[in-house]
């Protein structure tokens, strides 16, 4: 989430895309992939049996669900609208608070 908010500042409702947003997002794609990584060491478990599990993850609708939201930070349409989202919720926040 810190990743989120210290980024989605750059990130505006302008349906024309910034040089600046491929950056970022690549970095979030490095910062979930070091993180699985991470996980799948701790649990012994190999890429080829991860693929196999997500493979498999369509029989079951929460997994499937899991796996969706993983395979879903390659999507740059996907991660845009997060990162506008995101930064609409602040500025709201930092609006409440300055008038409260």
């Amino acid at each position: 989430m810190s990743f989120l908010d210290e980024n989605c500042l750059v990130f505006d409702t302008e349906e024309e895309n910034k040089l600046e947003y491929t950056g970022i997002h690549n970095q979030f794609k490095k910062i979930v992939d070091d993180l699985l990584s991470e996980l799948m060491a701790e649990l012994g478990v190999t890429q080829e049996q991860f693929i196999e599990a997500c493979s498999k993850a369509a029989a079951n609708p929460l997994h499937k669900k899991i796996v969706d939201q993983i395979t879903a930070v390659d999507n740059f349409v996907a991660f845009k609208k997060l990162m506008v989202k995101r930064n609409t919720e602040l500025n709201e926040m930092a609006l409440k608070m300055a008038m409260g």
